[in-house]
């Protein structure tokens, strides 16, 4: 078993769940922020995660490239929209790490297509447990 830390990724960083994410990631012993991802144009990008977390400053620059974010993390944390959430489970898919959803709205098409992503990457939809 290794000591090293589970690399994660918070897209939808500044947002505000995005930031309790942030915040959770360090403050448990385990894990590490290995990249924030927010969209292309927002003004956040370029600006250091931590800061807008209000941890100060971490050294995790928020980037607008999710692939390149992915592939050599473990995991990926995401409470963004349907529509980006599809495409993170893509990406997820492509780069074979966990993609963990916590957004809500998703159609039946939206779903079909994280479910097909599932056959390539582990998938935990929280949404589908919490319609029940």
């Amino acid at each position: 078993m290794s000591n090293a830390a589970m690399k994660l990724v918070v897209v939808g960083a500044a947002g505000r769940m995005g930031q309790t994410l942030i915040r959770l990631i360090h403050a448990i012993d385990g894990v590490t922020l290995h990249a924030a991802v927010e969209r292309p144009g927002s003004p956040f990008v370029g600006k250091d995660a931590g800061e807008i977390a209000g941890l100060g400053a971490n050294g995790v620059i928020i980037g607008d490239d999710p692939l390149a974010a992915f592939l050599h993390a473990e995991g990926v944390l995401d409470f963004t929209s349907p529509a980006g959430t599809v495409e993170f489970a893509a990406l997820a898919a492509q780069a074979r790490i966990v993609h963990v959803i916590g957004t809500t709205g998703c159609s039946a098409d939206d779903d079909a297509k994280i479910a097909a992503a599932a056959r390539h990457a582990r998938v935990v939809n929280q949404a589908i447990w919490g319609s029940a």
